[in-house]
């Protein structure tokens, strides 16, 4: 049912034209957000032909009002916290747009670790987690690389002494 409504969303959306403010193009002042006119020869107010008003027909089935194209809720996230109270098969999330690189890092590490789909995360955080991932594999390899080392200099610091106690003669 919500993918017929879906499908029937798109047809909609399709043919609705965009909505401008009278004038906005003439003046740049007026901004082109939509204003309701309220003049008494005004032809917008009066729905001449080819003054088009925004109208309820041009509106989305209510039952999928607010959801994404893939047929799942919209849930707006601005912390970590927020993550868990996502229902997984019905919602997705969206990070508002005042989060932080930082936060917005953890939040996508989170949700990948809850299996939360995120629709914006954004180029530069997952940018910024294939850098830490790297940055963390190499510390590893490094920590690694000076454990073996130890542990093989400690065997021959362990062997040369066991040698020069051997070969020096016993009093």
């Amino acid at each position: 049912m919500i993918k017929k409504l879906l499908d029937v969303r798109k047809v909609i959306k399709s043919k609705k034209p965009s909505f401008t403010r009278q004038d906005s193009y003439r003046y740049l002042k007026l901004g082109t957000a939509w204003r309701g006119r309220k003049g008494r020869h005004n032809k917008f107010r009066m729905h001449r032909r080819g003054h088009t008003n925004p109208t309820p027909s041009y509106s989305s089935p209510v039952k999928v009002r607010g959801f994404h194209a893939c047929g799942k809720k919209e849930v707006m996230i601005c912390n970590v916290s927020d993550l868990e109270t996502i229902n997984k098969t019905d919602e997705v999330a969206r990070i508002a747009s005042t989060v932080g690189l930082k936060k917005r890092i953890d939040i996508v590490n989170d949700a990948n670790k809850l299996n939360v789909r995120i629709l914006n995360p954004g180029v530069s955080t997952l940018k910024a987690i294939k850098i830490a991932s790297k940055k963390d594999k190499a510390a590893k390899k490094s920590v690694a690389k000076v454990k073996k080392d130890n542990v093989n200099k400690d065997d021959s610091k362990d062997k040369v002494k066991k040698v020069s106690a051997e070969a020096e003669p016993k009093k």
